[in-house]
C-alpha cells in the first residue's frame, strides 16, 4: 500500500512530522535525509556483528557507495504500512534508528522496531527515551490502538527496556533461522490506554515540514 491509499485522516503531515523532539533525544523523518558523516557511522554499524546478531535488521552493503546508494533509496520511499525515524541528541548526533511497521489499519496496531548502533550509548537509556518519545507521538495523533514487538528471549537488556516503555510478554515462539539456529521469541505488546495511563504527561513536541 502506497501512501496515497491510506485511509482518510491518516494523514501524511501529521502522522509523520519532521520532528519528534523528546526530553531527552529527538527522532528525525528519514526523508530529510543524512549526512556524509551520518552515512558512515551507519555502514560501520552494519559490520557490527554482535549488533546485528541482537537486531537482525542493521542495514549493511559490500561496499560503501552500495550502502549509501541504498541507504539514499530507503530514505525516499513512502510506504503507507511502515515509517522510519533517526535517532539522534544534540552531544553524539546519530544513535540508532527506529521504526514502526506492518500498520494494520483496520485493527489500528502496528510493529515496533529499535536499534542502538553506537556501542558508547549502550545501556544508557536511549532506547527507552526514543521509544517513548514514538510512542507519545503515535497514541496522541494517531488513531494506533495497539502497538506490538518481537525480540529474542535471550535479550534481557532489550526486554528491561520494553518493560520500561510499558510493553508485556504476551507470548512466546521456537523459530529457527540458517544465521543463529534455533531460538525463541518473545512477543510483546502495549496499548494506547495503558501508554497514556503511565506515560501520558510526558512533553513531547512535534514539528511539521
Amino acid at each position: 500500500m502506497r501512501i496515497e491509499e491510506a485511509p482518510p485522516g491518516w494523514q501524511r503531515e501529521r502522522v509523520s512530522p519532521a520532528y519528534i523532539a523528546g526530553p531527552v533525544v529527538t527522532l528525525r523523518h528519514v526523508s530529510l535525509g543524512f549526512t556524509r558523516d551520518e552515512v558512515l557511522r551507519q555502514y560501520r554499524w552494519g559490520q557490527d556483528e554482535e549488533l546485528q546478531y541482537w537486531s537482525g535488521s542493521v542495514p549493511t552493503a559490500p561496499s560503501i557507495a552500495e550502502f549509501e546508494a541504498d541507504i539514499t533509496s530507503w530514505s525516499h520511499q513512502r510506504d503507507a504500512r511502515r515509517d522510519r525515524f533517526a535517532i539522534v541528541d544534540q552531544e553524539h548526533g546519530l544513535l540508532g534508528m527506529i521504526s514502526y511497521y506492518n500498520v494494520n489499519f483496520e485493527r489500528r496496531q502496528a510493529e515496533l522496531g529499535i536499534y542502538i548502533g553506537e556501542r558508547g550509548q549502550w545501556s544508557k537509556g536511549i532506547g527507552t527515551e526514543a521509544i517513548l518519545t514514538l510512542l507519545s507521538h503515535l497514541f496522541r495523533n494517531t488513531n494506533l490502538s495497539a502497538m506490538y514487538l518481537t525480540t529474542y528471549a535471550s535479550n534481557a537488556r532489550a526486554q528491561a527496556c520494553y518493560r520500561k516503555c510499558g510493553f508485556e510478554v504476551i507470548g512466546t515462539m521456537r523459530k529457527f533461522s540458517g544465521r543463529i539456529g534455533y531460538y525463541v521469541d518473545v512477543q510483546m505488546k502495549t496499548t494506547r490506554e495503558d501508554f497514556l495511563q503511565h506515560h501520558g504527561d510526558r512533553p513531547t513536541t512535534i514539528y511539521t515540514r
